[in-house]
């Protein structure tokens, strides 16, 4: 129960105070659901005019328990309803489904009786009565009739069909009008609130009426008092359709509670006040903060009501490249440094065609973590954080998947952990305004975890289906807000490796991203490991004095791969180099797969001496001669270099590629400046 009574917390907190997000907190005894026609009627409940709602347009309409909670069978809502329920004339125009028209007037009858009456609401009784809605809607031209005046199903005209038409579910295209539901604006002299579903005087009055009505009593186990009982709970909290209930117990022949009790009360009581209070907490916070996945919603909360970021959020996505005011303050820089920095300088380096792989990039979560800890310092010390994800396996059935609760100080550090523990550099693409057409999109290089849904496309490509993404979602959650103790699961990180040695059959962008994310989700592993003696942090920075084997083939594959890519670029030849086509077999043999590419390396180099890059050839080969050299000095039996590699080879091979990337960007800029400064 203790999700429940930190919904009901929030709720009372959020309706005390004075903010634009209380709007959307649902009152008491109301309901979301979509509009599809407006009748507007004067203070007297004369017809005035009708029109269609816009598509999925939703109202907030009073609603008693049994009328939010209809599949099927009459349970009229009180004010705002459907044409079989709100029309006496209903079929007399053909309507083919039941029409609960006295029971719709008979409960708004006794609302009108009652001493919380509305002279809004006696309007509405005093039109519908007279038994007009359908006639008045077609002579309004909302309703289109056929030659013998009964209503179309279907349009069949060349003409573009009326609005109706568009806002009405279709089975085998036609439409049932019946299911078309009717909203009221009353128009009166001196009130600028002509709708009556935005109306909180009509709010109140339903609620205070609620209250009178005669109830059930019984122990509410969220307040520990003696209170009136919810017999049924509220659906409708992903989206207006949603008929999932968080709680139910209406099965009296099934095993829902029978079994262990005699009655659904003995197992749990919660008040109706606690119940429609907390539930409308909870479609507050989805609409305004949760990540939706299909039917799966995770939210992240303070009771206070202050806005948190949810784990599964893509930190990239919080950083905003265009922002000078982010842009001027280093990682290494103090405040007083920072307001050094001229905003004319920050300027001049977005209009300018910087590289920011060289430069942003390593700062990228530097700045996640400083725009998570604003959120944190507007939380009091002791705030509670609560986390949750919901999921529904079947329409009518909606189950708490994940639930966890957390002090300020403790959520941030856990999202801290989940940064510095599997940040990686992983390819974004950005636009630069301001450059020329063919350098719009610029590769940028960022230092931060990736997020769950490219993990997802990343582990499993095209095959990645909606329950793939669910249930990768369900596992991340743990792992990313449950700080340094909850290791990630070990399959991921393999088949991420697997899939990141394979270039072949995926876009050269993908394959990038795919080694980002396998770099990211090994590093991760490696830190949070379950045996401690395998603990290990890696550096960002390429690890010259690593003696793994499988880094120093990592690094040795990079080195070729640099060597083949240059004697390409040289040729104009646009294809893959060996070291790519061969990384999977280097994976799995390195020693036995180095020795064939190394042959190959013959021709490259030649075509280097003979371009006159005996500069950088020299460096390449120093390079590959220091990696050989201290593969041959490693302990062991040598045909130990040839047994499979692991995702430390992807480590060195990355952060090999990322210095060649970074002092290439680096040069360029150089380069540029000393143009720039020419040209002055």
């Amino acid at each position: 129960m203790s999700w429940i009574q930190k919904l009901y917390r929030t709720y009372e907190a959020v309706s005390s105070k004075s903010s634009d997000d209380d709007t959307s907190l649902t009152p008491i005894g109301h309901t979301q659901q979509t509009a599809h026609i407006v009748i507007t009627i004067n203070g007297n409940g004369d017809f005035l005019t009708a029109s269609v709602m816009p598509a999925k347009t939703a109202i907030m309409l009073p609603a008693t328990e049994s009328s939010e909670n209809r599949t099927s069978g009459e349970a009229p809502h009180p004010l705002a309803d459907k044409l079989q329920y709100v029309a006496q004339d209903y079929p007399a125009f053909g309507g083919n489904k039941k029409a609960y028209f006295d029971g719709y007037v008979a409960q708004l009858k006794v609302w009108c009786d009652s001493p919380f009456a509305h002279p809004k609401v006696q309007a509405v009784l005093n039109y519908v009565k007279k038994g007009k809605v359908v006639s008045d809607l077609v002579q309004a031209g909302v309703l289109p009739v056929d030659v013998q005046g009964r209503v179309l199903s279907k349009w069949d005209e060349p003409s573009e069909a009326p609005a109706i038409f568009s806002v009405l579910t279709k089975t085998k295209g036609e439409i049932e009008f019946g299911s078309a539901l009717v909203c009221w604006r009353v128009e009166v002299a001196g009130d600028a609130q002509a709708d009556t579903w935005t109306d909180s005087d009509i709010w109140q009055s339903w609620a205070e009426y609620l209250s009178s009505a005669d109830s059930e009593q019984g122990f509410c186990l969220v307040k520990g008092e003696m209170l009136a009982i919810a017999t049924m709970h509220p659906a409708k909290l992903r989206h207006t359709g949603d008929k999932a209930k968080l709680i139910s117990s209406n099965d009296t022949a099934g095993y829902t509670y029978r079994g262990r009790f005699v009655l659904a009360e003995e197992s749990a009581s919660i008040s109706a006040d606690v119940s429609a209070k907390a539930h409308s907490a909870l479609r507050w916070l989805i609409a305004r903060q949760g990540i939706r996945n299909g039917e799966q919603v995770t939210v992240a909360w303070a009771v206070g009501g202050q806005e948190v970021p949810s784990p599964l959020l893509d930190y990239f996505s919080q950083i905003d490249v265009d922002d000078i005011d982010a842009l001027d303050i280093t990682a290494d820089a103090t405040p007083q440094d920072a307001k050094q920095n001229t905003q004319q300088d920050v300027q001049q380096d977005l209009s300018s065609n910087k590289d920011w792989s060289a430069d942003f990039g390593r700062k990228a979560s530097y700045f996640i973590k400083k725009k998570l800890h604003g959120y944190q310092a507007r939380l009091d010390e002791h705030e509670q954080i609560s986390l949750l994800m919901l999921d529904s396996a079947t329409p009518g059935r909606m189950a708490l998947t994940y639930y966890q609760e957390f002090l300020p100080s403790d959520y941030f550090a856990n999202l801290d952990a989940w940064i510095d523990d599997f940040c990686w550099y992983q390819r974004h693409s950005i636009e630069n305004p301001n450059a020329k057409k063919s350098d719009k999109k610029q590769t940028l290089w960022a230092v931060v975890p990736p997020s769950p849904f490219v993990i997802g496309q990343a582990v499993y490509g095209v095959s990645l289906s909606d329950n793939l993404k669910k249930q990768l979602y369900a596992r991340l959650l743990p792992v990313i807000a449950g700080g340094q103790n909850v290791p990630i699961p070990y399959d991921l990180v393999q088949k991420s490796f697997q899939v990141a040695c394979n270039p072949n059959g995926c876009e050269n962008w993908e394959w990038q991203r795919n080694i980002g994310v396998a770099c990211a989700l090994y590093k991760g592993w490696r830190v949070r490991h379950h045996d401690l003696s395998q603990r290990r942090i890696y550096d960002m920075n390429l690890d010259k004095e690593n003696r793994s084997r499988d880094y120093l083939f990592g690094r040795l594959l990079a080195v070729a791969e640099a060597l083949e890519s240059k004697a390409l670029q040289i040729a104009d030849e646009n294809r893959s180099t060996n070291a790519e086509r061969y990384m999977q077999r280097f994976a799995t043999r390195p020693l036995s797969t180095w020795l064939q590419i190394e042959l190959g390396l013959d021709s490259y180099k030649n075509r280097l001496r003979n371009n006159r890059y005996m500069g950088f050839l020299k460096n390449r080969e120093k390079e590959i001669d220091e990696i050989v050299f201290a593969l041959n000095n490693l302990d062991g039996d040598k045909t130990w270099l040839d047994k499979p590699l692991d995702g430390e080879f992807l480590l060195g091979y990355h952060s090999q590629k990322m210095a060649y990337r970074t002092k290439s960007a680096q040069t360029d800029q150089t380069n540029q400046d000393n143009e720039t400064e020419q040209s002055q």
